[in-house]
């Protein structure tokens, strides 16, 4: 779904793709169709919030798919890691992540054999490629799980403060939870 942005308001929705059909001029921003933002809504450059008058359950919900939007963010940023004493950062989008799970089924049938020898090339964002052994691939795996657990984690604990302003009724306390 795609908004039109006039004046930092929401003026029109389509579920068309608008790219090439508008002059460049014409603001659209792409948003999660999950969300159900509507005509008259704000856009601050960075989120769609509902005008003045929003329900809490609105807010909720836009609150909800705006910390999906976040995690999901936080997950492809990927994290840090030490390859032997050089920091690089470990992509994690979704095809990163099969390829980290690739590497490790590889490592594991490596481990199983008695293999801690041979190598296995892993490409970082820097576009360095590093040769780790069967368990740095594991260690390597381990580590992208647990980054990507712990922005579940943080969305969890989010969506439960989410919950609770709702059940409290604390408007202010709803508005104010962000990633």
């Amino acid at each position: 779904m795609w908004a039109r942005i006039n004046d930092g308001t929401v003026a029109e929705i389509t579920d068309i793709d608008p790219k090439g059909r508008f002059h460049p001029s014409i603001e659209w921003v792409e948003f999660d169709g999950r969300t159900n933002i509507q005509i008259g809504w704000h856009y601050d450059g960075n989120e769609f919030t509902p005008p003045a008058g929003a329900t809490l359950s609105e807010i909720a919900e836009i609150k909800r798919h705006a910390i999906d939007r976040a995690r999901e963010a936080a997950i492809d940023a990927g994290f840090t890691h030490d390859f032997n004493g050089t920091q690089d950062v470990v992509q994690t989008r979704a095809r990163d992540r099969e390829n980290i799970t690739g590497l490790a089924v590889s490592a594991q049938l490596m481990l199983t054999n008695g293999d801690t020898t041979s190598t296995l090339p892993f490409r970082a964002e820097s576009d360095t490629t590093y040769q780790l052994t069967a368990q740095e691939i594991v260690d390597l795996a381990q580590a992208a799980q647990q980054h990507v657990s712990a922005q579940y984690a943080h969305a969890w604990e989010l969506k439960d403060q989410i919950e609770s302003a709702l059940a409290a009724e604390d408007r202010a306390a709803l508005e104010a939870i962000s990633w």
